[in-house]
This record gives C-alpha cells, sequence and structure tokens, in this order.
C-alpha cells in the first residue's frame, strides 16, 4: 500500500460520519419523494447506510482492492431492493456519495475513490434479492424454526439426537445446519422481516445448542496444542467463533475462547499468558480490516495468527494484511491451525 493510499483511506475513514451526513442529504434534496417515502426519521437510517459503505470505501483503498467495495454496494443493494427500495434510489444514494466524497475532499484523494465509485455503480443493476441461506424442509430448515419459536431444549434435542442417531454428524450439524441458521437469521434481521430481540433469541439458541453438542463427543485425544480465538473490536459475531473452537476441541486443542469484540492490544499478551500456540482472529464486516490490520502491523509476538471471517478475501489477502494463514470456512481453518503449529494430519 502506498502512502498515498494509506492517507486517502484514513481520511475517508475519519470523515466517514460527516461525509455520510452531507451526501443523506444530498440525497434527501435531488430524492423527488424522499420525505414521502423515508420521512424525517429515515435520514439517520440513511445516514447509517452511507457511514457503512464509506467504511468499506476506506477498506477498500487501504488495500487496492475495488472488489471490497463493490462488493459491500452489490450487497447493501440485494438487502434495499428486498426492502422495497426502488432501484433509481439506490443508484442516486451511491453517485450521492461520490459526489459528496469528491467535492468535500482534497482533490487528489477525490481522483483516487473515483474508480471505486464507477466500479461499485457499474455493478448495481446485477443486485437480485437476497437468498435464503438454506432449502425448505431441510435440516438447517427445521433447526431454524425451532429456534425462532424460542425452543431452546428442542433445538438442543434436536441436533444431539440426530447425531446420536446418526442422521448427521457433528461435522454436519455444525457447518450445515447451526451457522446456515444463523445466516439466515442475520439475513432477515437485515431486511426488516425479523426484530433485532427475536434475532437476539435465535442465535443465542443456536449457541447453546453448540455448547450441547459436547454431550455427543467423545473425549478426544489432546494433541499437546492451545489456540486463543477472537473477534476484532467491533465484530459482534461470535456464533462461528464458537462453532470454530468446537472443531478445534473436537481436533483434541485447548481452547481459550474470547469471543466477540476483543480489545487487539490485549490479545497477543492473554494468548500468551494462556500458553496458546496460534491466534485465530476473525473479522466480519469490511470496516473491521482496519482493526485487523491495525492490530498485524504493530504487533511483536511470535505466535502465529490466522485469519479469517467475511472481512478476510484470500490466504494472499490475509497474509498482506500480517496473518499467517487464512480460514476459507471452518473445516478449512481446522486444517490450516494444524499446519501452522506443525502438527501432522
Amino acid at each position: 500500500m502506498t502512502r498515498a493510499a494509506a492517507f486517502t483511506a484514513e481520511l475517508v475513514r475519519t470523515s466517514s460520519r460527516g461525509l455520510a451526513g452531507l451526501a443523506s442529504a444530498l440525497f434527501y434534496e435531488r430524492a423527488s419523494d424522499a420525505i414521502e417515502q423515508y420521512g424525517d426519521e429515515g435520514f439517520e437510517t440513511w445516514r447509517k447506510t452511507m457511514e457503512a459503505r464509506l467504511q468499506a470505501l476506506a477498506s477498500a483503498l487501504e488495500s487496492g482492492d475495488e472488489a471490497i467495495f463493490t462488493e459491500d454496494v452489490h450487497w447493501f443493494q440485494g438487502v434495499a431492493v428486498t426492502r422495497g427500495i426502488p432501484k433509481s434510489d439506490i443508484l442516486l444514494a451511491i453517485d450521492c456519495l461520490g459526489e459528496t466524497v469528491r467535492s468535500q475532499l482534497p482533490d487528489e484523494t477525490g481522483h483516487a475513490v473515483a474508480p471505486y465509485i464507477t466500479a461499485a455503480t457499474q455493478q448495481l443493476d446485477t443486485a437480485t434479492e437476497m437468498p435464503p441461506e438454506f432449502e425448505a424442509g431441510s435440516d438447517a430448515a427445521e433447526l431454524f424454526e425451532l429456534a425462532l419459536l424460542g425452543d431452546l431444549g428442542g433445538s438442543r434435542h434436536f441436533l444431539v439426537d440426530g447425531i446420536k442417531a446418526g442422521r448427521f454428524t457433528v461435522h454436519a450439524a455444525v457447518c450445515d445446519m447451526i451457522l446456515p441458521a444463523a445466516r439466515e437469521a442475520g439475513r432477515r434481521w437485515h431486511l426488516g422481516r425479523m426484530g433485532i430481540a427475536a434475532e437476539h433469541v435465535i442465535t443465542s439458541t443456536l449457541r447453546s445448542a453448540l455448547h450441547s453438542l459436547t454431550a455427543v463427543l467423545p473425549r478426544p485425544t489432546p494433541n499437546g496444542k492451545a489456540a486463543f480465538i477472537a473477534a476484532v473490536p467491533g465484530d459482534a459475531h461470535d456464533t462461528g467463533l464458537v462453532a470454530f473452537a468446537l472443531l478445534l476441541e473436537n481436533d483434541g486443542w485447548r481452547v481459550a475462547l474470547a469471543g466477540a469484540d476483543t480489545p487487539t492490544e490485549e490479545i497477543d499478551v492473554t494468548a500468551g499468558g494462556y500458553e496458546c500456540d496460534l491466534i485465530a482472529l476473525s473479522a466480519t464486516l469490511p470496516s473491521q480490516r482496519y482493526a485487523l490490520s491495525a492490530y498485524l502491523s504493530t504487533r511483536t509476538s511470535d505466535i502465529p495468527v490466522l485469519a479469517g471471517g467475511s472481512a478476510v478475501r484470500s490466504e494472499e489477502d490475509a497474509r498482506s494484511l500480517g496473518a499467517h494463514g487464512f480460514a476459507k470456512n471452518l473445516p478449512e481453518g481446522v486444517r490450516a491451525a494444524r499446519r501452522l503449529v506443525q502438527l501432522e494430519g
């Protein structure tokens, strides 16, 4: 990353709240029926939406990867289309965002941002409604319905009884059922089809069900290694962390699970205090790449870091940020963890 790119990214990131407010005001000025359609209270929703896109833009600028911003905008359009927001308003919003950045920041910054805005705009016509995370009638759908009904005991028994009966494996329960059900809860909340409290019920139920799987797992033979598992500051997603902890435990690891929103300045010393051989660190949103890269660029510990989460795009991307390995998914994460600590198999 060049110094100019770093400066531009930092300027966009630190100015994102103010820029988002200006972009939203411009959107309300130019959208003929913004007040009628979204109301005065909708302004704050659009401001937060614009700010999130700007944080993704900063991450894209920092990495030199237009796709980070393009995919974030594409995701946003998928949510917006499903909520009934006209595509014309989505396009206008991104136009207002780009115009605001170009007009409010120095000329060289505006020029650097322009290709990213153009690339994202060109992708807007291809967005479709966000599809469900699983097929109707599947085991994942049945588990989701139990969690949706607030049936904590039923969710646990469904998983434990299914594994004991040989209907599905622990791996399938975690990767093909629990995690898709958790993502579906997030999808419905993003689409406005579910309140935050209901989403919390589902994800908390699924986390509890994850813990219950230890009752059907044979006690593994310790492999002599320990892992510290956490998410970067601002990342509240921890169901995947709990799932990864379970899979590592099943592989013989001792696990120190810090969970969501972990202060990066405490990670190395805490992992060292627990005598961990590996740090597994997750970042879910593009805006969280900065916390991940800032941590990786300043650490002095020699404990290897395995990076994962949707904000990290590939092995090459993870290593460019300063990580030692990349977890594309949980099973690959277990294999990568073993490689990083030189375990056989």
